[in-house]
């Protein structure tokens, strides 16, 4: 297993990278679907690195440090915010 595997791709969701790479795997429903399946919400917050790994799941080639550096920077941008309040 990847060492990001475990990192949650979705707080909404808390579903981890490894979580939504099998259900992306066990389903062929089309991205904004299968997005749903993963993050139980209709927010765009995490919509860049899911949807990279929705690709990498069916190329079969996970781009797991894009994906994994595209979280934190999420979440860093959310602290900024956050503070200016």
């Amino acid at each position: 297993m990847n060492e990001y595997a475990l990192k949650i791709l979705c707080e909404c969701g808390q579903k981890s990278i490894q979580e939504a790479i099998e259900i992306f795997k066990a389903t062929d429903l089309p991205y904004k679907k299968a997005k749903k399946l993963v993050t139980v919400c209709n927010q765009s917050c995490c919509n860049e690195a899911l949807r990279m790994l929705y690709q990498g799941v069916k190329c079969n080639k996970i781009p797991y440090e894009k994906i994994a550096f595209l979280i934190d920077q999420k979440k860093d941008n959310h602290q900024a915010l956050d503070a200016l309040q």
